[in-house]
């Protein structure tokens, strides 16, 4: 079953291209000292609007397909996950590895087996493109979470969800508290804290709650459909993602549900009577896997081909390249690999 939910691409839009952006200034500090990254939004924060936009659809998708046929095809959900994930994904992994630091056993492991976000929590992640971890945070999510939705009782749901985002939230501050006060062990701390920080599974869980509650015209919407909240969330999420104000504990967590409230009001209240999409946001948010995909390998390329200072013309060439070559890659991308393996993938659509 394909069905689009609208402004969806214009919010996979902005969050690969704030990650692109943050990754640019990244580089310009670790190569040359300089950044005006204090006034871009995180990266990372955009990863979790990227994991709300998926959770929130997948889950969408599941429930309604479930409810239309009374089962979940997991062979025809993997095969659809297969066909849109992996050509890229591995295509990226072949081309960034003539960019790799250092090759051993166990990243090339996690990073074939579509795991590299297991390496990235434990310091040994693939520096050819790094930004590949959350494919592997959202690849175990479309593992397990179909086998929620085919065997728990649909009333049960929401709570369950609930249930999982706040003892996943909490999970990472025992383990440090008890650590503090027994082990002692400062590699576990160092373990808990990279893996709990790059394996936002919690954050998936809200954009599923949304999507099931939405799925399912859920009694609950009529408080989330309350334009006062809407405008409330997202102010706050502009203002704190824009101006780099973050909380000291549940960052993440507290962002994703902003995020939540955002994408279910604005894609799916139709007394809002939002639209934010256009011509350039469909298009860019139609080639978002790319951006997100390729971005990395098209900035150490820049890196190595032109001689960067920290002037503003210099900073105006790295940002027309990058942003140019990184959205030329992957409308190609787009138009020739990956519409081959979507044409393939319409083979397990119900």
């Amino acid at each position: 079953m394909k069905q689009r939910i609208r402004n969806l691409d214009t919010f996979r839009a902005i969050a690969a291209i704030v990650v692109m952006i943050g990754h640019i200034e990244l580089f310009r500090e670790m190569n040359l000292g300089v950044s005006i990254q204090e006034y871009y939004p995180s990266g990372h924060t955009a990863v979790m609007l990227f994991f709300v936009i998926s959770g929130f659809l997948i889950t969408f998708l599941l429930t309604k397909e479930k409810e239309r046929y009374g089962q979940i095809s997991l062979k025809d959900f993997y095969f659809r996950r297969i066909f849109r994930i992996w050509p890229v994904y591995y295509l990226v992994l072949v081309l960034s590895v003539f960019f790799v630091d250092s090759l051993s056993w166990s990243n090339v492991l996690y990073a074939v087996t579509i795991l590299p976000n297991v390496s990235h929590s434990i310091g040994c992640g693939w520096s050819g493109s790094p930004q590949i971890w959350s494919i592997g945070v959202e690849n175990l999510f479309y593992i397990f979470f179909p086998l929620v939705i085919m065997f728990i009782r649909a009333e049960r749901i929401p709570l369950l969800l609930i249930i999982f985002i706040v003892s996943y939230a909490l999970l990472p501050h025992f383990i440090a508290f008890t650590n503090v006060r027994t082990l002692q062990n400062e590699s576990l701390e160092m373990i808990n804290n990279k893996f709990f920080y790059n394996n936002k599974f919690d954050s998936l869980a809200i954009g599923c709650l949304i999507g099931y509650l939405y799925a399912k015209n859920h009694t609950w919407l009529k408080y989330l459909y309350n334009k006062y909240v809407f405008w409330i969330c997202l102010l706050v999420s502009v203002v704190c993602w824009f101006g780099n104000i973050e909380s000291k504990h549940f960052n993440d967590e507290l962002m994703s549900v902003l995020f939540a409230v955002v994408i279910l009001n604005v894609c799916t209240n139709d007394a809002l009577h939002i639209n934010i999409e256009n011509k350039a946001t469909k298009f860019l948010g139609k080639i978002s896997y790319g951006i997100y995909m390729y971005h990395w390998i098209v900035l150490l390329i820049a890196f190595k081909l032109f001689p960067l200072t920290k002037s503003v013309g210099s900073m105006v060439v790295l940002y027309c390249f990058v942003i140019g070559v990184t959205i030329l890659f992957a409308w190609i991308s787009f138009e020739t690999i990956e519409k081959y393996f979507l044409n393939l993938k319409k083979k397990f659509e119900r």
